[in-house]
């Protein structure tokens, strides 16, 4: 197995995201055993991301991740862009494993997993209904009205990484998307 050398830990997997909270997000829920493998490369958008992870896979021949934001909650729209990212994908891996992660619409899904965490954080009682509801169909914008229309920004995001539990953190990492990217880093690091 070939790797990259980071310090002294062997690092056996590239993590692209499309942006830095994607990276926070990320970095903040993974189990440790998972982050120990993995070197994070964080892209300026979806684009330049992909561009990334076309350059790591064909010069570096290291397995990489691609984590990207769906930008919807259409699963017809999500099939489709997972089948043509993971086409551009391996014509660039020349056999390297990879593969691509869609957060369906976006990575703050994973944040409004545990809405007990997010009432609290908020200071508020519980969600209704609709609440939830919005918060599965535009968690970024649920964050946003729920914090009391604070921007969404590095220390807003950082606010809440900072104040997550365990219990918050297990709720994440039982999320489709975080089980999926463990099973493939796992999987290559062997």
């Amino acid at each position: 197995m070939t790797g990259i050398q980071v310090g002294m830990i062997m690092k056996k997997a590239y993590l692209i995201t499309e942006g830095k909270h994607e990276a926070d997000i990320l970095r903040a829920v993974l189990p440790d055993e998972i982050l120990r493998l993995t070197e994070f490369i964080v892209g300026d958008g979806r684009y330049s991301a992909q561009s990334l992870a076309h350059s790591v896979l064909a010069m570096e021949q290291v397995p990489a991740a691609l984590v990207l934001n769906a930008d919807t909650n259409n699963s017809a729209s999500v099939r489709e862009q997972l089948e043509l990212l993971r086409y551009s994908i391996v014509q660039a891996s020349h056999g390297t494993e990879s593969e691509v992660f869609l957060a369906v619409p976006e990575i703050e899904i994973l944040l409004v997993r545990d809405m007990g965490f997010i009432a609290q954080f908020a200071e508020k009682k519980e969600f209704s209904d609709l609440e939830r509801e919005f918060a599965r169909l535009n968690p970024k914008k649920f964050l946003i009205s729920a914090l009391a229309n604070e921007s969404y920004d590095d220390i807003m995001l950082r606010r809440i990484l900072d104040r997550m539990d365990k219990q918050t953190i297990r709720t994440i990492q039982n999320a489709p998307l975080i089980a999926r990217l463990n099973d493939f880093i796992t999987s290559v690091a062997k």
